[in-house]
């Protein structure tokens, strides 16, 4: 007989083993703790869920659509926060369990809502780090090609329309197909999905709350109005810096000059770089939460752009070229040749690293993919008798299976006569929705197992494989340069909003697990969720592509950067692009170095991108993080005697000031972009 081997399962402690066998282990109990990911307890609480789940877990509209709100609202907020920073980071689930906690919901209210405001949110994935690139390559004089003309000419209002509708369906897709997943790597031999604990633990205190009395609830509510706080001080800096008040921000009436301008501290421009420090609330939050040493990593990559490669090019005269007046010039020549070898340069290479750092992260995770490939051919032949989806005379216990064929049909004629009806050839929109269904599947499985194994999501890296996969299939049918860019950019954003939307509903599952949640009730509330979360992204999208297109709103956007100077470069061509190759040559090189040493390439390929200012005051709240806890957190942890669990609401404090810092700069930013659009 064959033993059964398992790659992720943790030993189980004797205590808790004896209270499995008797039956007696209860949800949220301390043993629980001491056993997760042994599989063993995954499987007792699945039996238990099955039988206890269906009075247990509580799928209370009004308090799921308050869910979906605030994670709707969070989807425009966390689109400016991505192309600010780089980073999709939102403070909406805290937020949730906040509220619900506030409120004494019951925790398994609390996981659905929260579940639902995440699937609102994340559904916009692809439109914050894909989207703008078609309105890069259309608006932007920064990617002119010769004679001032644009790889794409028009952005038709069919295009918006279709690539909104196939969003929702393929993120409906993408949560659908995590249903087979769930048990093999969540019950049987469960991932541990590193960073994931505090989930649960902010659920433990929500149960105690709940359990203690309404008196309790003040902790929750006092976290909650400390968000407000520091969300109203983040945004009220925020529109003094940005809003223009008889033309200028206030901040620039009062300061602005030799030293300072639109919220940049800086010394006069010199030659061979240029140093700032920009004024930014959000990159505190991030920097805190974030800490030092990864704060560090990433901004390692923005001091090799600014102390090597932007000298380097200076020094060495680079020839930049101009798209609009199709001529090369000396470096040397230009009013600050340092801005100019950052902008021609050193980006490129930035995007090369993106790239190389991505690439090797995948190629490193290998044996993850062959593992995952196993499981699906695994999955795959599981007998009809032993799905267990349906709990005879009591209902759906998961969401019916059945359902993924349904989606994945309509999901592929849906596509087809979307993008046909939008003046796209037949055979192209044909092949198109082929490989939207089967990379949404087989990539989408192993960026959640890499995700488990890692505790982060590949969306850059396998959304870099989907793009230059679909351009070169559309440049062999033939198509035009401008209908491949369009297709190219529009599949990958469905893509990445796909495979966002089943590394969240990872999370909520296995949460759920330890609580009593009925997967059935997180997927109903993902699924409601992402609708609304896609309309408000899109339109988000539209507003801040155009604003960033057209240089009113300035803001980084490094990965819509990185696809668009692909895309430019393997379907637009020009005088420059054999340069352009060699830079991005230069930065895979980078990259593949730098994931090597540090693990981490893609955000040492970020911090390559970002001007040096935006990135040193995340520096600041990383090296604040590791300061207050050794000199402040940890003495009185030990002095006073904390739980473990004291010394999280603690943390947990400051998680909130540093969300309040990133929401409401977020939000006014969205006030000031809006005002520009009717400006």
């Amino acid at each position: 007989m064959t033993v059964k081997k398992f790659s992720y399962r943790e030993a189980p402690t004797p205590e808790g083993l004896k209270k499995i066998e008797n039956g007696t282990l209860d949800y949220l109990d301390l043993e629980v703790w001491s056993n997760l990911n042994t599989g063993v307890l995954e499987e007792y609480f699945e039996e238990k869920n099955r039988r206890e789940a269906f009075q247990r877990s509580r799928f209370v509209w009004r308090k799921v659509i308050i869910g979906i709100a605030l994670g709707t609202i969070f989807a425009v907020i966390t689109e400016y926060v991505g192309l600010k920073v780089g980073i999709a980071i939102s403070g909406g689930w805290y937020i949730m369990y906040l509220l619900g906690t506030a409120l004494r919901w019951h925790p398994c209210e609390i996981n659905i809502s929260a579940g639902a405001c995440t699937g609102a949110t994340y559904i916009g994935t692809g439109f914050i780090f894909t989207f703008p690139a078609m309105y890069l390559l259309a608006y932007s004089a920064d990617y002119a090609m010769s004679g001032g003309t644009h790889l794409i000419t028009h952005i038709t209002s069919k295009v918006l329309v279709v690539t909104l509708i196939s969003t929702i369906l393929t993120g409906m897709l993408g949560v659908l197909y995590f249903i087979i997943f769930r048990r093999v790597w969540l019950v049987e031999d469960p991932l541990h999905i590193p960073g994931w604990e505090p989930n649960l633990q902010l659920i433990d205190i929500s149960n105690d709350l709940y359990k203690a009395g309404p008196e309790s609830a003040n902790r929750a509510i006092t976290a909650l109005k400390n968000v407000g706080i520091w969300a109203s001080l983040s945004g009220f800096f925020t529109f003094l810096r940005d809003f223009p008040v008889g033309g200028k921000p206030i901040l620039d009436k009062i300061f602005g000059g030799k030293y300072y301008s639109e919220g940049s501290v800086y010394h006069p421009y010199a030659k061979y770089t240029h140093l700032d420090f920009y004024l930014i609330p959000i990159q505190f939050g991030i920097g805190w939460f974030m800490r030092f040493r990864v704060a560090l990593l990433v901004n390692l990559g923005t001091f090799l752009t600014w102390f090597l490669i932007v000298p380097l090019a200076v020094k060495y005269n680079v020839p930049i070229y101009n798209a609009p007046t199709d001529t090369f010039y000396s470096i040397l020549t230009l009013p600050y040749p340092a801005l100019a070898a950052f902008a021609k340069v050193a980006r490129p290479v930035a995007i090369g690293t993106i790239l190389g750092g991505g690439f090797t992260g995948l190629v490193k995770m290998a044996p993850t993919f062959k593992a995952a490939t196993q499981d699906l051919v695994r999955i795959g032949k599981v007998p009809e008798e032993e799905r267990r989806d349906y709990v005879k005379g009591r209902g759906w216990y998961e969401w019916p299976i059945s359902h993924i064929k349904v989606m994945i049909a309509l999901t592929f004629v849906a596509t087809v006569i979307l993008f046909t009806i939008a003046g796209f050839p037949f055979s192209a929109c044909l092949l198109f929705s082929f490989l939207l269904v089967a990379t949404t599947f087989f990539l989408g499985a192993i960026a959640v197992k890499v995700m488990g194994e890692t505790g982060t999501e590949p969306v850059s890296g396998t959304s870099f494989i989907v793009l230059i996969m679909l351009i070169g299939v559309f440049l062999l049918l033939r198509l035009t340069p401008e209908q491949t860019a369009i297709l190219s950019i529009i599949g990958t954003t469905v893509f990445a909003g796909a495979i966002s939307m089943s590394g969240d509903i990872i999370w909520d599952f296995k949460s759920g697990l330890y609580i009593g949640n009925r997967p059935y009730h997180l997927m109903k509330g993902e699924l409601t969720g992402l609708i609304p979360g896609a309309v408000a992204s899109t339109l988000g999208a539209i507003m801040f592509s155009q604003l960033l297109a057209k240089n009113i709103l300035i803001l980084p956007a490094p990965q819509a950067n990185a696809f668009a100077t692909i895309v430019q470069a393997l379907v637009g061509g020009g005088p420059n692009v054999v340069m352009i190759y060699h830079f991005i040559l230069i930065g895979i090189v980078i990259g593949v170095i730098a994931e090597f040493l540090t693990g981490m390439g893609t955000a040492f390929g970020l911090g390559m991108y970002f001007p040096f200012g935006l990135m040193i005051p995340m520096i600041i709240g990383g090296a604040l993080r590791d300061i207050w806890e050794k000199k402040y957190l940890e003495p009185k942890v030990k002095a006073e005697g904390w739980t473990e669990k004291q010394r999280t609401l603690k943390v947990l404090d400051t998680y909130m000031i540093a969300t309040g810092l990133i929401v409401g700069e977020a939000i006014m930013g969205t006030i000031v972009a809006i005002y520009f659009i009717f400006a």
